[in-house]
């Protein structure tokens, strides 16, 4: 038996938008043109928003779609959601990851939007983009498996006709490796006031909800164990992908930082070069030397901004060019 495809034009479409994404979450971090974490958010929009206007009837009355069938609200969800069915008789192994990236409603959307966002950014700053795509995609397939481990049960909500959807399990993975890496930090997140909160904290609550849940065996339309299964998951991956402790070049090169002292004379400046000072992967100090030379003024002409690409930044104006 071969794997199920989707045949419909819109399922075929958004499979297509689907992959796009995928690959310019890649793309566009590997070209530092943006994080992995705003192509992700941006991805899953760009998605919901295709969803909610197949779901629309009256677009079919358009010239150039009166061949298309109407398929309705459910039509994109039981072709690319994650359906144990699907996934066992018909090899469906697409789901895991196409059903990360669809949404039942906007206030779905906007919780996950929110979490990825947040939690997310944070994160891919620390580890990097790959590591973080690891993590990210690695969680949401270990909760899918863990879904369709306990399907037949029917246990959970859960059975093999059930049909799952939502960013949830990977961004329940992001927390979870998170308070693997980083038990003692500290992060912006909204619990009641927008401030630094304990990642432990963050964590209490999130677990202590869903294991409520899970203990009360609630029937709502949540699936409560992939959350968990999600959270759970990372901590393998976590270790797994770990960065590396820093070694005496990278030491060496922080060293060198300390000449770009003088440039950074603002507040706003003087917090940019202590994320250069406190980053230890290469790649997230490039990044915040990056955003650390667009913000400072030239020592040569005075003009605001400079260029860092390649190990070193270059003004614009008048060609000065420094190697930190």
């Amino acid at each position: 038996m071969t794997s199920t495809i989707p045949t419909g034009p819109q399922d075929i479409l958004v499979l297509g938008v689907m992959i796009l994404f995928l690959v310019l979450s890649i793309l566009l971090p590997w070209k530092k043109r943006a994080n992995a974490t705003s192509v992700i958010a941006l991805g899953i929009s760009v998605i919901f928003l295709m969803q909610m206007l197949f779901s629309m009837e009256a677009l079919y009355k358009l010239p150039f779609l009166s061949g298309w069938e109407y398929q309705g609200r459910w039509g994109l969800i039981d072709s690319l959601g994650f359906s144990p069915r699907a996934i066992v008789d018909d090899y469906g192994y697409h789901r895991f990851v196409t059903s990360t990236m669809l949404h039942a409603d906007g206030f779905h959307l906007i919780m996950n939007f929110i979490g990825l966002y947040l939690l997310g950014t944070q994160l891919e700053r620390k580890v990097g983009w790959q590591r973080f795509l690891v993590l990210y995609f690695g969680s949401g397939i270990i909760a899918g498996a863990v879904v369709l481990m306990v399907s037949p049960f029917e246990i959970l909500g859960q059975s093999m006709d059930t049909v799952s959807i939502g960013a949830s399990g990977c961004i329940y993975g992001i927390l979870g490796a998170y308070w693997f890496l980083y038990p003692r930090d500290q992060i912006v997140f909204p619990l009641i006031i927008i401030k630094k909160w304990p990642i432990s904290l963050i964590v209490a609550i999130y677990i202590g909800i869903t294991a409520l849940f899970i203990i009360l065996d609630s029937d709502s339309n949540v699936s409560h164990i992939a959350h968990f299964a999600g959270f759970v998951g990372a901590f393998p991956i976590a270790a797994l992908v770990r960065p590396k402790p820093v070694e005496e070049k990278a030491g060496l090169k922080k060293a060198k930082v300390d000449d770009l002292k003088p440039l950074a004379r603002t507040k706003e400046q003087k917090k940019a070069l202590e994320r250069v000072m406190k980053a230890d992967e290469p790649e997230v100090r490039d990044a915040w030397l990056e955003d650390l030379f667009r913000k400072v003024d030239c020592p040569k002409c005075g003009s605001r901004g400079m260029t860092f690409s390649g190990g070193k930044a270059e003004c614009p104006k008048c060609g000065k060019v420094i190697r930190p």
